[in-house]
Parts: structure tokens; C-alpha cells; sequence
């Protein structure tokens, strides 16, 4: 047995059915929405969660300064060993020898320059090299502190092949 019931209201009524359908299902969603955005603003505004995301940001923060200064560092320990291998310091018993290696300054004795101030001197070298389209600059700087017993006026200078010797002597 069928049992037909034509006594209800929507089945008389579709648009008004189709109506109510689409006001629930906008209420339904609506609902969904606002308990997802709910739950997201009290993680959100959750203390403890923005103390981890600040300690992360910080962390992240740290490391990145901790790669700057090991570059920089590495970059600064580069240079030194870089002006070490172009300047040297020996020492005689009758005199100080300071050998420069010309090929990073042109190969050109005159691109070094030599101060005496008091008991310090000041050796400069400069030069410009071209490598894969770029023109760099070398430009070395190294400050010689002596004792008493040397004289720097008497300072003599000669090229030997690549090399640049300054001979400071010693006085007893």
C-alpha cells in the first residue's frame, strides 16, 4: 500500500520549499564558517602559540645573524691570509727584509708605497687586475712596528724578478 499525503504544505509549495532548502543550507554554512573562524582566532590570540611562532621567528633570526658574522669572519680571514701572501717579514740578525710580491699590484714597483713615521712603517701596495669582465681593485695596507735599535731613514729598496725588498736596517 501507497500512502500519499497530500495534505503537506511544500508538496503544494515547491518554490517555497526550494526557499527554506537555500536559507538552511546559507544557515548551515554560515555556521561552519563562523565555528572554523572561531577556532582560528582563539589559536590565533593564543598566548602560548605566538610565544612558539616568536621563538621560531627569533631562532630564524639568530641563525641568519650567526651566517653573517661566520661570513664575515671567513671573508676578514681570506683578506688576512690574502695580505700575508703578498707581504712578508723576515728578520737578520743585520737587518729586517720586507719582500712584497709585485704580480697582484701590476707587477709594478712603483704601485707600492712606503712611509716611515717615528718607529712605524707603512707599506701600501695597490694594483688592478681584470677577471671574467670585472676590474678589481687589490689594495694591501700593513703597518710595521720596530723597536728602538732600528732606523728607518736608512731604509733601502730593490726589485729582484717579481719581488719587491725593502731592507730596513738594524743598528746595535
Amino acid at each position: 500500500m501507497e500512502e500519499q499525503n497530500h495534505d503537506c504544505f511544500l508538496c503544494r509549495h515547491p518554490i517555497l520549499r526550494h526557499t527554506l532548502i537555500g536559507i538552511l543550507v546559507f544557515l548551515g554554512a554560515f555556521a561552519a564558517f563562523y565555528v572554523v573562524t572561531d577556532w582560528h582566532f582563539k589559536r590565533m590570540l593564543d598566548p602560548g602559540v605566538q610565544m612558539r611562532k616568536m621563538e621560531k621567528m627569533m631562532m630564524r633570526e639568530q641563525n641568519r645573524i650567526d651566517k653573517m658574522f661566520k661570513r664575515e669572519t671567513m671573508r676578514d680571514y681570506q683578506l688576512q691570509k690574502q695580505a700575508e701572501s703578498f707581504m712578508r717579514v723576515e728578520k737578520n740578525p743585520d737587518n729586517y727584509k720586507i719582500v712584497i710580491d709585485l704580480r697582484p699590484f701590476d707587477n709594478n714597483e712603483q704601485n707600492v708605497e712606503v712611509k716611515a713615521n717615528g718607529n712605524v712603517l707603512t707599506v701600501t701596495a695597490a694594483g688592478e687586475t681584470k677577471k671574467h669582465g670585472h676590474e678589481m681593485i687589490t689594495r694591501v695596507s700593513q703597518n710595521l712596528m720596530f723597536d728602538e735599535n732600528v732606523d728607518l731613514s736608512k731604509i733601502t729598496k730593490i726589485r729582484e724578478g717579481n719581488d719587491y725588498i725593502i731592507f730596513v736596517p738594524v743598528e746595535e
